[in-house]
């Protein structure tokens, strides 16, 4: 498998996540999914490493989510993104918008 490159966005990356003093332990152990809360098994999808502040010191997350979640995430931050990138709003679609539509389609 081939390294990615700056042009190759993770588009799960992308998607901001809830503020975790609103989230359960187990969605911060990545067993449930962070925005509806339902346990997502093998199934979930890898939202990739965040940090959080938590006990006074910086610690580091897995987020997970369900499918349905991330492709109704990721089409709502697709549309936020085609309304502010430069580059976008003159139809010269950049690799993250293009990233955000396929997970988009990917997951619903």
């Amino acid at each position: 498998m081939n390294a990615p490159t700056w042009d190759d966005p993770d588009a799960a990356e992308l998607l901001p996540m809830p503020k975790t003093h609103t989230l359960t332990a187990e969605q911060i152990d990545g067993e449930a999914c962070v925005w509806c809360g339902k346990k997502v098994g093998d199934t979930g999808v890898k939202l990739g490493p965040r940090i959080r502040v938590a006990g006074g010191g910086v610690r580091r997350w897995l987020p997970r989510a369900c499918r349905r979640c991330t492709g109704t995430e990721a089409a709502r931050v697709y549309g936020i993104h085609l309304r502010s990138c430069a580059r976008c709003s003159h139809r010269d679609y950049c690799p993250d918008s293009r990233a955000l539509h396929a997970l988009a389609l990917e997951c619903r």
